[in-house]
């Protein structure tokens, strides 16, 4: 028996709606997709339009003259920075005693989160395997106003030098007490420091009035934050600066944009990558994207290299950001490996 019309149309309109795309799965994937794009367009416009400001005080190493351009690479402004501002971060706190052997290999300074301080029995392999340092022991100080110690049912109540604080008995070790405004925490990554010499540690923070002073000047783009601050060494011969950009979201939160700029004595980008030349210093540029994105290598000379990596921005953009770092100051690293 033969099928009406309206039969047919039925089936028809059926068999077509099966083959389309889930709608929802489109709207799902909209606001991610938009994300990514406006973080792109943000990033890219501020560079171009050369709104960029100093977040510490701008030296421009890298801005001798105009920047000479490879033919396949359209140009961008040379972004202008503004400053200066005080390259120097207070330690707060600092213990007076720690185990033998042990010495300072990384300092980091991320908004709302503090100054993290790492020591260990002895110095990492390389700058770039911080999570390697043995028997490795860390300090956090931070405004107390902008962090808070979760205390676990089975952590033991302790007193450090009059303020009650907690000592961790889950997992690896750890102390945590506030004085002054400030929350500090001592914790041992890896087991193997006792109780009695976690609390001694504790026991022998005191107020430190003097500072770190970063080695690298950076310029952030209009619109972008310094969402964190690192460096990490072997020895003051050997180690490696970072600084990662960002945007604050609508809760005040720092978000990382996967944008960071570095310098140091090594470099995370593999080898590789098209010849091109920055501030008239010789430069590499290559796409890995199994090892994070777009690098941007600059040998500095003196054995120093700055790198910019990116997620997604293109190679002007990443030019701009090197041309607007300053020159980095390797004599505020003795303390690494003290």
């Amino acid at each position: 028996m033969s099928q009406s019309l309206e039969d047919l149309v039925r089936a028809a309109q059926h068999e077509q709606a099966e083959r389309a795309v889930d709608p929802q799965r489109v709207l799902n994937a909209l606001p991610q997709r938009r994300a990514r794009v406006v973080r792109r367009r943000r990033l890219v416009l501020a560079l171009a339009a050369a709104g960029v400001v100093a977040v510490l005080a701008p030296m421009l190493a890298l801005r001798p003259g105009p920047a000479p351009q490879p033919p396949s690479v359209t140009p961008s402004p040379v972004p202008s920075v503004t400053g200066p501002q005080s390259r120097f971060v207070p330690l707060e706190f600092s213990p007076g005693w720690l185990p033998a052997g042990y010495a300072e290999y990384h300092r980091s300074i991320r908004p709302g989160e503090g100054l993290i301080r790492v020591w260990g029995s002895a110095p990492p392999p390389s700058p770039l395997l911080i999570d390697d340092v043995p028997r490795r022991l860390s300090m956090t100080v931070a405004a107390a106003a902008e962090s808070e110690v979760t205390r676990d049912e089975s952590d033991e109540t302790v007193e450090i030098n009059g303020s009650s604080g907690g000592y961790r008995t889950d997992g690896p070790p750890g102390v945590y007490w506030q004085t002054g405004g400030f929350t500090i925490e001592i914790r041992a990554d890896q087991p193997g420091i006792t109780r009695d010499t976690m609390l001694r540690i504790a026991r022998s923070v005191r107020p430190d009035p003097t500072g770190t002073e970063l080695p690298m000047v950076v310029g952030i783009p209009a619109g972008q934050i310094s969402v964190a601050q690192s460096v990490t060494g072997v020895s003051p011969g050997e180690w490696l600066a970072v600084t990662d950009l960002g945007e604050e979201d609508p809760f005040g939160s720092a978000v990382a944009s996967g944008t960071s700029v570095s310098v140091g004595t090594v470099t995370p980008a593999p080898a590789g990558g098209t010849s091109l030349r920055v501030g008239g210093r010789p430069a590499r540029h290559l796409y890995a994207e199994t090892q994070g994105g777009h690098y941007l290598v600059v040998e500095l000379g003196g054995g120093l290299r700055l790198t910019v990596l990116s997620v997604d921005l293109d190679r002007p953009a990443m030019v701009a950001l090197a041309e607007a770092a300053g020159a980095p100051n390797p004599t505020a690293l003795t303390w690494i490996g003290r």
